[in-house]
């Protein structure tokens, strides 16, 4: 009877091994992104943690990144060395951090560790906005633009993790002034010209305001300070309902800036006081910041 159930035992056993479930390595591979666990896409902001944690206990063996640019791929040809690397249009680039020495050029000058002192270390520490932000260091970026590193780690007992970090780019407000494309200093003579400045903020406007810089004619300092809270030489646009009130012919305001992608400001008040101003080149600098925090600014010049 024992010996019967002894070989049940033994037949049944290989049936109950299948079913259980692989026990994961201990001492597997992993890469950690503190701030973002889940990896869900990021907006590039100057305050992005984008620091990633690669964390190889049995010692790492390989390490590569493919840069998935898009349209700017081939700017970040000039840091690959390992010419079957090398990106184009229709390809991504991939920087191998330990093997490819201009690579390990690259993060170097970025004060992050790569080369092949990284072969059997344990761990390493890397920041992607800031490698992404050098690569694209000087290029002008699309609005609404998406890139991704995905990250391959391989450790000295062939095991494996996988990872992407993805960013997208809003761009930051922008002004336009039709028929002064440079914001060139607009002479206040009696033939009136377009004083109406554009404002397009995809990430959504959260503060704008415009500051009458020092150096005007005395008597539009008194005009502008009389007009905000506090006497103030800033007329904040979204906060001081002084300004809401007597500005609001030429100024939106309010309601009418807050997460708005599209603002039109009007200086044509200055034509109803000019004849009031003394010599004088009058600077207004106008700041917009969006919801991401990104902030533009550009200079509104008059000259009486």
């Amino acid at each position: 009877m024992m010996k019967r159930l002894l070989i049940l035992f033994a037949a049944v056993l290989p049936l109950v091994a299948g079913c259980q479930k692989p026990q994961p390595v201990a001492d597997a591979p992993s890469i950690v992104w503190e701030s973002n666990p889940s990896f869900v896409e990021k907006e590039m902001t100057a305050d992005l943690d984008a620091v990633v944690t690669l964390n190889a206990p049995a010692g790492m063996d390989a390490l590569t990144l493919t840069l998935g640019l898009g349209n700017y791929a081939l700017l970040a040809n000039p840091y690959v060395k390992i010419a079957a690397n090398k990106g184009s249009l229709t390809k991504a680039p991939v920087f191998d951090v330990i093997d490819d020495d201009s690579v390990a050029g690259l993060f170097s000058g970025l004060g992050l560790t790569a080369g092949s002192v990284l072969r059997g270390r344990e761990q390493v520490k890397i920041d992607f906005l800031k490698l992404l932000e050098t690569i694209l260091e000087g290029q002008p970026v699309e609005n609404d633009t998406s890139f991704y590193m995905e990250i391959r780690l391989v450790d000295s007992a062939g095991n494996g993790a996988v990872r992407m970090v993805r960013f997208h780019y809003t761009i930051g407000p922008v002004f336009t002034w039709k028929n002064n494309p440079d914001f060139a200093v607009v002479t206040l003579n009696d033939a009136a010209v377009n004083t109406r400045i554009s404002i397009s903020a995809p990430g959504c406007i959260e503060k704008l305001s415009i500051r009458l810089e020092e150096g005007c004619a005395p008597q539009l300092a008194s005009y502008v300070k009389n007009r905000t809270t506090e006497q103030s030489m800033v007329i904040d646009l979204v906060e001081d309902a002084r300004v809401a009130e007597t500005f609001k012919g030429y100024f939106p305001s309010g309601a009418a800036v807050v997460n708005k992608t599209d603002v039109t400001l009007d200086f044509s008040f200055i034509y109803g006081i000019k004849y009031d101003l003394s010599a004088s080149t009058n600077v207004f600098t106008v700041t917009a910041v969006d919801n991401f925090g990104k902030e533009s600014s550009a200079q509104v010049k008059f000259k009486i």
